[in-house]
């Protein structure tokens, strides 16, 4: 990325229970990655903090906030990992709580899948080759 270069950022999450990893299973009519697993996430909006855009992002495309704890509205979110790719910055979460039962909503996803990570690694359709890496993290 050079300089001035305008720079788009990214969120994911690695929701993490009880040992497992929850990923989605891209629509087919997405533009990148149709059908391949993926963990949630997407844009950062403008205004919006990275975490502001994380649980915006797990409420449209699983239906789960953040967790209540005394009044407070903090994730109870890790960054993993963060990113450079092309002009973009994908910053990755590993969440361990949250409020709400995830299940898949909107058009982003058929559905949501609790995986180990050592098999969630191994599976041939991931939507990038370096998640594989960040699951095998978690483990």
């Amino acid at each position: 990325m050079s300089i001035g270069e305008p720079c788009i950022d990214l969120v994911g999450a690695l929701l993490w229970r009880q040992g497992r990893v929850l990923l989605g299973l891209r629509a087919a009519h997405k533009r990148l990655a149709p059908g391949c697993w993926d963990m949630l996430g997407g844009h950062v909006e403008a205004g919006e903090t990275p975490e502001q855009a994380l649980w915006r992002e797990l409420g449209e495309e699983a239906g789960i906030g953040p967790p209540a704890s005394g009044g407070s509205r903090e994730p109870a979110a890790s960054v993993l990992a963060e990113l450079a790719l092309d002009g973009l910055v994908l910053r990755v979460y590993r969440v361990e709580a949250w409020d709400g039962e995830p299940e898949a909503r909107g058009d982003e996803h058929r559905c949501l899948q609790w995986f180990e990570p050592a098999q969630a690694a191994a599976l041939p359709d991931l939507a990038d080759p370096r998640l594989r890496e960040l699951l095998l993290r978690l483990a």
